[in-house]
């Protein structure tokens, strides 16, 4: 088909299109005469018809669209750039930081021997990743924001780890970003999703890390898989034993890094 049979067939095209387009009424006379599904049903099929069309009018531009806009309001945009700040911080020993003000993100490495964790023991991946709210939502300095990133990491995350019988504080090390107010959970779940971290309860392995006690009221919850690899916290001794072994949750930890690591690794060349 030469340039001229294309050019009339795109008219003939169009000028159908615009045949049907204006058939269309401007509303539904009877809207009880379509059911919930067939509403959707027919709103799926509409919207792939647009895109079609969105997609051979852009293939129409003479002039191609760029292949990224940045974006600095974009939330994917911040928070992947606060996470590449917080790969620039240094690593302190968890149980030495000193108390500062400021509330956002941090994350959790592990240089120690314990067998699950050989694959990421010394590395620059980490084993947990979190943010910490501020104060006040309407915080606008660190001191507003309160110590509340000091206070995750040294009162409840260093504590929680000194407890455990198999674990050594001195095995642990953090980095840690002070972050403007509302931009803390945007970098968390782009740090989440990038390192995809065991203990975080995202990847629903070995979680229950970040948890703060049970009150004797749910004592009869079920310990969590991280109770169950490293014992030592007095409130979740009596818990329901988990239905996954020791073994199993170890089991489950090698299947996850033999999954992602490569890949992660990769993304941090």
């Amino acid at each position: 088909m030469n340039r001229l049979d294309i050019k009339v067939s795109i008219r003939e095209l169009i000028t159908q299109f615009k045949g049907l387009v204006d058939s269309i009424p401007d509303s539904i006379e009877d809207p009880a005469s379509l059911t919930d599904r067939s509403r959707k049903t027919l709103r799926a099929e509409l919207l792939d018809i647009i895109s079609k069309l969105e997609s051979f009018a852009g293939d129409l531009d003479p002039i191609h669209p760029p292949d990224e806009v940045f974006d600095p309001s974009d939330p994917a945009v911040v928070g992947r750039l606060i996470a590449r700040t917080l790969l620039e911080r240094p690593r302190i020993p968890l149980g030495n930081i000193d108390r500062f003000y400021g509330s956002g993100v941090y994350a959790i490495y592990y240089m120690g021997p314990f067998d699950a964790y050989e694959e990421i023991s010394g590395s620059q991946i980490p084993i947990y990743v979190g943010k910490v709210d501020p104060a006040s939502s309407e915080a606008t300095t660190p001191e507003q924001q309160g110590d509340k990133l000091w206070n995750r990491l040294v009162k409840d995350h260093a504590k929680n780890v000194d407890k455990a019988e198999n674990l050594d504080l001195a095995n642990f090390e953090a980095r840690f970003l002070v972050v403007r107010s509302a931009w803390q959970n945007t970098a968390e779940n782009y740090l989440i999703n990038w390192f995809k971290p065991v203990w975080n309860n995202e990847m629903k392995i070995c979680y229950g890390f970040g948890k703060h006690g049970d009150r004797s009221s749910t004592r009869d919850n079920t310990k969590s898989p991280w109770d169950t690899l490293h014992p030592g916290r007095a409130w979740a001794a009596d818990a329901k034993t988990h239905p996954k072994s020791v073994d199993d949750i170890k089991a489950d930890i090698r299947a996850h890094y033999a999954t992602h690591l490569e890949s992660i690794r990769v993304a941090l060349a």
